[in-house]
C-alpha cells in the first residue's frame, strides 16, 4: 500500500491471520479492526532506528536538568482550593478542571527511569523501540494522566474581541508595575503575591496565567509569560484549548533532545566540564506513563477519592527502585499492560470511550467531546506546540495495541509540517468513513502474521544493540568526539587569519533586553486554497525571549551569531537546550554559582536551575576545550617565568 491520503477511514475492518504478540500458538483467522494506514507486506521498510545506546548510571556523562518538572508549593494548592468552588464549572467547560488538580499532585522523580527510557526512544517515530515491541506515550496518555483536552482552539492561536483584549491589557498593566523599570523580570513569586486572595477582577486570569507558566508550557527561569496571557484569557472564558497536542509536542521533543545528546556523547569525555541538558517540558508524564505500564517498576499506588485527577494515584508515593531498571524494560514484554485505563480503579470514573461492548458509532451523529477526543487519540497527524521544535509528528498506528485495536505493519506518513497553520489543519481535519470504531475495554488485541515477521526484522537490529549497550557498560574507557553533531562550524569559522588550533573570534553582539517576549505575529491568510479552521496562528518559531536569552542570538540573515562574555575560572557546565524548529541545538558554557544566589519561586528549589543564566556563553565544546588548554598553558608559563626571574 502506498502513502495515505486523507480520505482514508481511521479504523479498518478485515479478516487476517493473527498470533498473540508473545503466546506460540497457532494462527487464527478471525475478523480484526486495525487502524489505519496500515500495510498487508512484510516487505514494509524498517524504521530508521537510532542506537539504542546506554550508560552504567555511575557512569552518566552528564546531568539532566528537569525545568518543566514542577512540583506544587502549599502556597499554589491554597490559591487552587480557593478559587475552585467558584471556577470549577468554567475549569470543566474548557476542559482543564482536571489538569488544574494534576498540578497540585507532587509526583517523586525517578531519573534512572527516565534516562532509561530515553534511551530507547527513536526520534524518527516518535516512540519507544522495545526488544519485545513498539510503544510511545500518545495523546491518550496526556489526557488521562495529565487531564489537558486534545480539542479546542491551538495555543498558537489568537482572538480578537474587546472583552479579552480588555483583560489582556490589564494583565500587560499589573506587568509593568511589578517589573519597576526596563529589563526587570517578573517572577512567579512577586505574581502570586500580588494577585492571590485580593479579589482583583483578573485574579482567576492571573491564575491561569501562573498555572500555564508553571505548570503546562513552562518557562525554566520561573518568569512569567506574557505570550500565554491570551491563553489564559481565552480558557477564562471558558473556550477549550487544545493543550494535550502541545504538551506532548513538547515531551516529544526533549525526549528527541535526550536521546540524541546520549547518542553523540556516548564515547566522550568532557575536559574540566559537565554536561548538561537542560528539559522543559512536564516529563513527569512519561514517568506516569512507565508506572501505570511496568507492573516490576510500579509502586504502590494511592487510594483516590472520586473527582481526583488519575495522577493522583502516584502522588508523593515512594519510588520503587530497581537494580537494574534497563533489564526491567527490555524484559517486560509480557507483562507490559497495554490499555492501563480500561481496568477498573476504585472511584475513577472510566471515559466514555472505554465501552462494554465494542461498538461502531456514525460519523454523521454529533459526537461527544471524549469520543471526538479518542477520534483524535487514533490518527497520526501533526501536534502543534509553542516554542522551538513544536511541531512534532503523531503516529498512533505503530502502536494500535494502545487502544485496544490489533496491530498490522504500518504504513509511513507523510509530514504536513511547512507552518504550524498547515499542521494544525492536519490535526483537525475532517473525519473520513462513515462509521467510527470503538473497542470493547476487554479486547486483548493481536498482531498480524505479516507483522510478526517484519518485526523480526526489527527486533534483530535492536538486540544487537542491546548486546552491544551491555558490553559497553562493561567497559570504562570512551574515546571524545570531535564535535557533538548538531553544532555546526558558522560559515568562515577556520579562516585563514586564525592559527590552527586556536579558537575562532567571536562576533560580539549586544544581548537582548531581560524583559518578556514581544507581541507574537499574526499569520496572514493565504491566497492558496486552505481550509483554517481556528482562524489567525501565530508563527512557530516566535518563542519567548526568556528563552532567547539562553540561545545565540540570530543575525539577520538568519544564522547563529556566538555571543562573547568574560567569565570566571570556575567550575564549567555545558548545557545542551532546544534552539530551533528541528535537529538544530545549541551548547551553552555557563558558570556555576552559588545557590544562595538564585531566587527560588515559590519555594521550589528543586526546579530552578542552580546556574546564573545571564552569563552564558555559546561555545561549541571543542573550542571549550581549546581555552581550557590554553589557560593551563598560560598559567604553566607564568609560573616558569616567575621561577626564572627569581
Amino acid at each position: 500500500m502506498g502513502e495515505p491520503t486523507e480520505n482514508e477511514a481511521i479504523v479498518e475492518e478485515r479478516e487476517e491471520l493473527m498470533v498473540s504478540l508473545f503466546a506460540d500458538g497457532k494462527p487464527n483467522l478471525r475478523l480484526a479492526h486495525f487502524l489505519k494506514p496500515a500495510s498487508s507486506s512484510i516487505d514494509a521498510p524498517v524504521p530508521k532506528l537510532f542506537s539504542l545506546h546506554s550508560f552504567a548510571p555511575e557512569a552518566l556523562p552528564f546531568k539532566v536538568g528537569f525545568s518543566g518538572w514542577r512540583t506544587p508549593s502549599k502556597c499554589w494548592g491554597f490559591w487552587v482550593d480557593v478559587l475552585r468552588p467558584r471556577y470549577q464549572l468554567i475549569w470543566e467547560k474548557a476542559g482543564i478542571f482536571e489538569a488544574i488538580m494534576s498540578s497540585t499532585c507532587a509526583i517523586k522523580r525517578y531519573d534512572e527511569l527516565i534516562i532509561g527510557l530515553a534511551e530507547k526512544w527513536n526520534p524518527a517515530t516518535n516512540t519507544f523501540i522495545f526488544p519485545w515491541g513498539e510503544t510511545t506515550i500518545s495523546l491518550e496518555d496526556v489526557m488521562v494522566l495529565g487531564g489537558y483536552s486534545v480539542i479546542g482552539f491551538p495555543v498558537t492561536c489568537s482572538r480578537d474581541s474587546h472583552e479579552l483584549r480588555e483583560a489582556e491589557d490589564k494583565l500587560l498593566e499589573e506587568c509593568k508595575k511589578l517589573q519597576g523599570g526596563v529589563g526587570k523580570r517578573i517572577r512567579q513569586k512577586a505574581w502570586v503575591q500580588s494577585f492571590m486572595g485580593t479579589g482583583k477582577d483578573i485574579e482567576h486570569e492571573a491564575f491561569l496565567s501562573l498555572w500555564l507558566t508553571r505548570f503546562v508550557l513552562q518557562d525554566p527561569l520561573g518568569v512569567i509569560r506574557k505570550r500565554l496571557f491570551p491563553i489564559a484569557c481565552l480558557l477564562a472564558k471558558g473556550e477549550p484549548m487544545a493543550l494535550g497536542p502541545a504538551v506532548l509536542a513538547g515531551i516529544y521533543r526533549d525526549l528527541t533532545l535526550l536521546k540524541e545528546t546520549i547518542v553523540a556523547i556516548e564515547s566522550a569525555e568532557v575536559d574540566d566540564s559537565v554536561l548538561e541538558v537542560r528539559l522543559c517540558s512536564p516529563m513527569q508524564l512519561v514517568q506516569l506513563w512507565a508506572w501505570e505500564r511496568f507492573p516490576a517498576l510500579q509502586p504502590k499506588p494511592k487510594a483516590i477519592e472520586y473527582h481526583d485527577p488519575r495522577s493522583a494515584r502516584w502522588s508523593n508515593v515512594k519510588i520503587l527502585k530497581v537494580d537494574n531498571v534497563r533489564m526491567v524494560l527490555d524484559s517486560s514484554g509480557e507483562t507490559f499492560e497495554w490499555r492501563p485505563y480500561a481496568r477498573v480503579v476504585d472511584n475513577w470514573r472510566f471515559h466514555e470511550f472505554y465501552k462494554e461492548k465494542e461498538e461502531w458509532i456514525s460519523v454523521d451523529q454529533p459526537f461527544s467531546r471524549e469520543l471526538f477526543s479518542f477520534v483524535l487519540c487514533l490518527r497520526p497527524s501533526e501536534l502543534v506546540g509553542l516554542g522551538p521544535g513544536s511541531i512534532q509528528q503523531y503516529l498512533p498506528h505503530r502502536v494500535a495495541m494502545q487502544f485496544g485495536i490489533d496491530q498490522d505493519v504500518p504504513c509511513h506518513v507523510a509530514r504536513s509540517n511547512e507552518t504550524p497553520e498547515v499542521a494544525w489543519n492536519n490535526y483537525l481535519r475532517p473525519i473520513n468513513g462513515s462509521k467510527f470504531y470503538v473497542p470493547s475495554r476487554f479486547f486483548e488485541s493481536d498482531i498480524t502474521v505479516q507483522y510478526l515477521e517484519w518485526w523480526k526484522k526489527v527486533s534483530m537490529v535492536v538486540q544487537k544493540d542491546v548486546i552491544k549497550g551491555i558490553t559497553r557498560r562493561r567497559r570504562s574507557s570512551r574515546k571524545r568526539p570531535e564535535r557533538i553533531p548538531w553544532v555546526k562550524p558558522r560559515k568562515g569559522e577556520n579562516d585563514a587569519s586564525v592559527p590552527p588550533g586556536f579558537p575562532p573570534k567571536l562576533a560580539s553582539v549586544k544581548p537582548e533586553p531581560c524583559v518578556d517576549e514581544a507581541e507574537p505575529e499574526a499569520f496572514e491568510v493565504s491566497n492558496k486554497d486552505t481550509n483554517v479552521t481556528t482562524g489567525p496562528l501565530s508563527h512557530d518559531k516566535c518563542y519567548v525571549t526568556n528563552d532567547q536569552e539562553l540561545s545565540p542570538s540570530v543575525a539577520d540573515n538568519g544564522g547563529p551569531v556566538k555571543i562573547e562574555l568574560s567569565i570566571t575560572p570556575t567550575q564549567k557546565v555545558m548545557r545542551i537546550e532546544t534552539q530551533s524548529s528541528g535537529p538544530a541545538r545549541v551548547i551553552k558554557e555557563v558558570a556555576k554559582e552559588s545557590e544562595s544566589e538564585i531566587e527560588f519561586p515559590l519555594d521550589d528549589k528543586e526546579n530552578i536551575s542552580r546556574y546564573d543564566e545571564t552569563r552564558a556563553i555559546a561555545l561549541d565544546m571543542k573550542v571549550s576545550r581549546l581555552e581550557a588548554r590554553v589557560s593551563r598553558i598560560e598559567e604553566a608559563f607564568a609560573k616558569l617565568k616567575t621561577a626564572k626571574r627569581a
